[in-house]
């Protein structure tokens, strides 16, 4: 093996697992700096707030390898938590879940099919469908939160399976899906193609416009997953909730080795990149940092990630 060969596989490697690296060295920092980090509590409030937004990401993830964007994702989740908790009033809980994802998942066909069979970039068209579905949330539910007393139904995003929270581990299961469904499936790996080069993967037969509209409707129907354990936890549907989740999503996707110019990303970084911000999220509580420096900290996080993935592209179209 000569040394460009060795440095090349190096590269790689610290490409596709930085993230994972990144979040061990910050679950060892934590451990070491606050006594309360490892406490059960502790690690349980990380797991279940963060799967909410790991699913979201699982979606984020699919779209920006396709050189995409959903920026729809929060307004969703609180779309699809009025839907449930307005259903809910009068139908049983499995009817009223079922008519949210199905609800949610029709918004994500919708960015699917303007994606894909018009010009619009998808910036503009999740833009404008944030604005729907947030108005819709509003009127629906006439601006007010809707409560639920279903008890049943808090064990969903409230319930543990041998003390780890239910939701982590539904998206442990979730993670271990889609990446198999990328890694084997042909539509995964013409998801790929098509973040990489649209005009590529058409000439090699691979229909571009179906890809986009299920990329965007898996996104949607991903995130309606999320909404139904936020939900739960909640104990209620909010329509002014969940603002700013599709940044959480987005950060955690590119901070996981994800390109915004598409064709590169994997589920593991993903989930780490999710872990990384549940895990300096609380290091901050712990520290009693504000919480306002949160946002700021992952601002800074998703441009030096987008500055390294744009610096790897520029090297790589150079050689």
């Amino acid at each position: 093996m000569t040394r460009a060969d060795a440095r090349t596989r190096s590269a790689n490697w610290i490409s596709r697992y930085n993230a994972p690296v990144a979040l061990g060295i910050l679950l060892v920092f934590g451990a070491l700096v606050f006594d309360k980090f490892l406490t059960p509590l502790n690690l349980n409030a990380i797991a279940a707030q963060y799967a909410i937004i790991g699913f979201l990401a699982l979606g984020q993830l699919l779209v920006i390898l396709t050189e995409g964007i959903d920026l729809s994702q929060g307004s969703i989740v609180a779309f699809t938590s009025i839907v449930i908790a307005t259903l809910m009033l009068d139908y049983p809980p499995g009817l009223a879940v079922a008519g949210g994802m199905i609800a949610a998942t029709a918004l994500g066909v919708v960015n699917g099919l303007l994606v894909s069979r018009t010009r619009i970039p998808a910036f503009i068209v999740t833009l404008g469908m944030l604005g729907i579905a947030r108005g819709l949330a509003l009127l629906i539910s006439d601006a007010n939160p809707i409560s639920i007393e279903v008890d049943g139904f808090a064990v969903i995003g409230r319930g543990k399976v041998l003390g780890v929270p239910g939701s982590f581990l539904l998206f442990l299961a979730a993670c271990l899906l889609i990446d198999w469904f990328l890694r084997t499936r042909r539509l995964g790996r013409h998801i790929y193609a098509t973040g990489g080069s649209a005009e590529n993967a058409r000439l090699s037969g691979v229909n571009v416009r179906q890809v986009k509209l299920w990329v965007y409707t898996l996104s949607a129907f991903l995130t309606s997953i999320g909404a139904i354990l936020w939900t739960s936890r909640l104990r209620s549907g909010s329509p002014i909730g969940a603002s700013g989740y599709e940044f959480e999503s987005i950060a955690a996707v590119i901070v996981g080795g994800g390109s915004l110019f598409g064709g590169a990303g994997t589920v593991l970084g993903t989930a780490a990149g999710v872990l990384i911000f549940g895990v300096i999220n609380s290091c901050l509580n712990l520290a009693g940092i504000s919480p306002y420096w949160q946002g700021t900290l992952k601002g800074i996080l998703v441009l030096l990630a987008v500055a390294l993935s744009q610096l790897r592209r520029s090297s790589g179209s150079n050689r």
